[in-house]
């Protein structure tokens, strides 16, 4: 409807877009947690919309109704955290299931999108940008192969080797932050990117770049 819209049908389309969300946010607290993460999901693209899709200035003040978009999707994304993002067998280097491993997975993806929105919208108006170290915990997002597994045995096979690779440790969320802003990247750092997908790469970026606004910054104030 968003890519198909006829000049001078904006209006109609976002008013659809706004139901949509409204009943989303009205109808989530009794959501089971698969439908929970559906629900967040189709937030998440609706909020790039109305929140970047929009005709308006790139800098200054928002459309009023984003700001109380974005508190109500941050709601929904403590919701979803609280059906949980951790898997037992991935603290003690085990394989779980290849369901309950996508389900987990998909969650902390949204969760990251959710936040990666807030962040590019706060960037977008000037506002104090939000920090994510709540977030450092968190694996990185998986390898583009596990997700590309086709059947439960190939991603068994898949992730037996990521766990071999990984014994000491799976690669965080928290690692983006540390790396340095010339040179080259840790073992680590290099190890995952070289699996990661452009899901992955987007975040590493954006680690990137709050370090860069870091340094900017402190450059500037001393």
């Amino acid at each position: 409807m968003w890519y198909g819209q006829a000049d001078g049908s904006e209006d109609i389309v976002m008013n659809t877009i706004m139901l949509e969300l409204e009943r989303l946010f009205q109808e989530y607290p009794g959501y089971s947690e698969l439908d929970l993460l559906a629900a967040a999901q189709s937030v998440l693209m609706l909020l790039i919309i109305i929140c970047f899709g929009e005709k308006q200035q790139w800098k200054g003040p928002p459309a009023p109704r984003q700001v109380g978009l974005l508190i109500q999707a941050w709601d929904i994304k403590h919701k979803l955290a609280e059906t949980g993002l951790f898997l037992p067998e991935e603290s003690s280097n085990g394989m779980p299931s290849w369901t309950k491993w996508a389900i987990v997975s998909s969650k902390r993806r949204t969760i990251l999108a959710m936040h990666h929105v807030e962040w590019s919208w706060s960037v977008r108006h000037g506002y104090p940008i939000l920090t994510c170290f709540e977030l450092a915990p968190f694996p990185a997002p998986a390898a583009k192969h596990l997700w590309q597994a086709a059947n439960e045995r190939k991603w068994k096979k898949r992730y037996a080797e990521w766990l071999h690779l990984w014994k000491g440790g799976s690669y965080k969320v928290g690692e983006f932050f540390h790396i340095p802003v010339e040179g080259n990247l840790d073992d680590r750092s290099e190890r995952w990117l070289a699996e990661a997908d452009e899901f992955g790469m987007m975040l590493m970026a954006e680690g990137k770049i709050r370090l860069l606004s870091d340094e900017f910054v402190d450059h500037h104030l001393t």
